[in-house]
């Protein structure tokens, strides 16, 4: 049973020899691998990096990470998010991982916070600390893919906090999401970190809906 557990592709759930980081084949190709860079217009945000182009295979993905309980797909997505920060060398800079908090009635609702997920797997595979339950969301809010780009700044005003400053102070972060559409989220909790004592903040998602640069 182990021999077939581990030859299983999370995405389709065949049973395939010919698994690459947790993927058949046929699901890999189906995959457009970018390890791209973004330009966010936040002051707070030093570099920003996404892995996976935004096509209708990887969005349907998300859906079901996010939405339809398969917090299991972590795991290729995670590898694959360490593949490309590993190719920048992103990793050799960073003190702490931190992932984007969802509010806890949320999470309560979900059973689990997709971004803390993708935050451990990193952090396992590049032995760097994660920061738990240290930036945490305080204050509940509409879905920002429901809003405009004017009301998705809006709507997250105050709506984080980091309870131990001590912990994060003259660090440099790596801040983990899993799809970057305006950054407003990224950019809200980069200020906050960098307001309370943070040398610097590289962001990383899963893929992102603006179009970015190929490296």
């Amino acid at each position: 049973m182990l021999f077939v557990k581990n030859n299983i592709c999370l995405f389709c759930k065949e049973n395939n020899i010919d698994i690459i980081g947790y993927l058949c084949k046929d699901c890999y190709e189906r995959l457009e691998i970018v390890h791209g860079e973004l330009e966010l217009d936040f002051p707070y945000i030093k570099k920003t990096y996404y892995s996976l182009e935004y096509n209708r295979f990887i969005r349907e993905i998300i859906g079901d990470y996010k939405f339809n309980g398969k917090n299991y797909l972590y795991k290729p997505l995670g590898q694959i998010m360490v593949e490309t920060i590993t190719r920048k060398n992103i990793h050799k800079d960073i003190d702490i991982i931190i992932y984007i908090p969802i509010h806890r009635r949320k999470e309560a609702i979900r059973g689990y916070n997709q971004a803390e997920l993708l935050g451990n797997f990193i952090g396992k595979e590049l032995n760097i600390p994660v920061s738990k339950n240290n930036l945490v969301k305080i204050k509940w809010t509409k879905e920002q893919s429901h809003l405009t780009k004017i009301n998705r700044a809006t709507n997250l005003k105050d709506s984080f906090k980091v309870k131990d400053i001590n912990k994060i102070k003259n660090k440099k972060i790596l801040l983990v999401d899993d799809i970057i559409t305006t950054g407003a989220t990224m950019g809200e909790c980069s200020r906050l970190l960098i307001n309370s004592g943070v040398k610097e903040v590289i962001t990383v998602g899963i893929t992102s809906s603006k179009k970015g640069v190929k490296i």
